[in-house]
């Protein structure tokens, strides 16, 4: 019995993880076409915010998209590991799933 209940609650954890990895795919992929569609537009309403000079405007335009890209590749990085191992553990590791008994038939 424990094994059936076990094996349950790693079929939804591996579920689970694999609507997480999913998900956070999506984030990135609205991220980057973000980065693409109104990227310069957004530093610089971000430079104005932050009271940039008009000099250094390219400076902090190559820094922002920098930056951008640095936190896209931590955020991947994060849900690979934290969604991304555990699905593929529990997706391909046979010792979770439940072993079924051999039927034999009688002839």
């Amino acid at each position: 019995m424990n094994t059936l209940i076990s094996s349950e609650c790693c079929r939804a954890v591996e579920k689970f993880c694999l609507r997480a990895l999913l998900i956070s795919i999506g984030i990135l992929l609205l991220w980057l076409f973000g980065i693409f569609i109104a990227g310069d537009e957004m530093t610089i309403i971000h430079g104005a915010v932050f009271g940039s000079e008009e000099v250094r405007m390219e400076q902090f335009t190559y820094d922002a998209k920098m930056l951008n890209y640095l936190l896209m590749g931590a955020f991947k990085l994060a849900s690979f590991l934290l969604f991304g191992i555990p699905w593929l553990t529990l997706r391909f590791s046979g010792a979770f799933r439940v072993k079924s008994s051999p039927t034999h038939s009688t002839t």
